[in-house]
């Protein structure tokens, strides 16, 4: 994150059922900072420094921006969100991973749709957020939302012949981007390069992330060289095969760093392995 400051705007609040949590998130939906301060209520701690201390975040998961208030702006703590999900990953307390889950699924469907109302809470949200308008108004809003959610559910299901097609065939070629491989697992990719680098598998002397000695030419690595297009900048990129998915999970697993993880697409690699 740079040094200079700018503000960031309230852009939505997520209401999670599964703890009755009111979780707003500043900036917009493809890149949302939270509130170390929220972080750490959501999770009752009491020493904000110490839990960041915890989540061993790095300088660009983290920052102080301009917080826009009615009554002016303030100087606040935000944390990204791969620091936000670092930080949960990092926390013994037990929600501490309901969250991470439903934070996930959550920007997941906004991303997808532009907005989001659970479906068969319709009535809810429009009662809660449009209280002033006639029932006249508030119903056929509602009406609209749950012929929005047919569609939206209608259009995934036609969508995702197509989706598993792709996905089988990155699997069948068998190489997985680090990114790709910290998503499957729920873990951030900071978090994951960083356990990587620990173990001395990564190399800490680039910014590619490169494979260390024995692991350029092991089982478990590939690097290829990239150049964009636009720019011409040529990088290198470190790309997973699937025996160092496997790797990577048992690492994980030894390292505690996780309790469980959705083991599908490890399945589904070995599978194609």
């Amino acid at each position: 994150m740079k040094d200079e400051l700018k503000v960031l705007k309230l852009a939505g609040t997520m209401n999670l059922v599964s703890k009755k949590l009111e979780i707003d998130f500043y900036g917009d939906y493809e890149n949302p900072y939270f509130l170390a301060s929220d972080i750490a209520n959501w999770l009752s701690v009491q020493n904000v420094s110490q839990m960041l201390k915890q989540a061993e975040l790095t300088e660009d998961q983290k920052g102080i921006f301009l917080k826009y208030t009615l009554g002016g702006e303030q100087k606040s703590l935000f944390i990204n969100e791969d620091g936000m999900y670092d930080t949960l990953i990092s926390s013994r307390k037990a929600i501490a991973k309901t969250l991470r889950k439903d934070i996930k699924a959550y920007l997941k469907q906004i991303r997808l749709t532009g907005g989001v109302v659970q479906e068969g809470r319709e009535e809810e949200f429009v009662n809660n957020n449009f209280s002033s308008f006639s029932d006249t108004t508030k119903k056929s809003m509602v009406n609209d939302l749950i012929k929005s959610n047919e569609e939206y559910k209608k259009r995934i299901s036609e969508l995702e012949p197509d989706a598993e097609l792709a996905r089988n065939l990155m699997q069948r070629k068998g190489l997985l981007t680090l990114k790709q491989v910290a998503d499957n697992i729920e873990i951030g990719r900071t978090t994951l390069c960083s356990l990587l680098r620990e173990k001395k598998i990564l190399s800490k002397q680039t910014g590619y992330n490169e494979p260390m000695g024995k692991y350029i030419k092991s089982p478990y690595f590939k690097t290829v060289v990239e150049e964009n297009e636009k720019t011409k900048h040529i990088s290198i990129v470190t790309l997973v095969i699937p025996k160092g998915l496997k790797f990577i999970y048992r690492l994980i697993k030894k390292n505690q760093l996780l309790d469980e993880f959705d083991t599908t697409l490890l399945q589904e690699v070995s599978a194609n392995a």
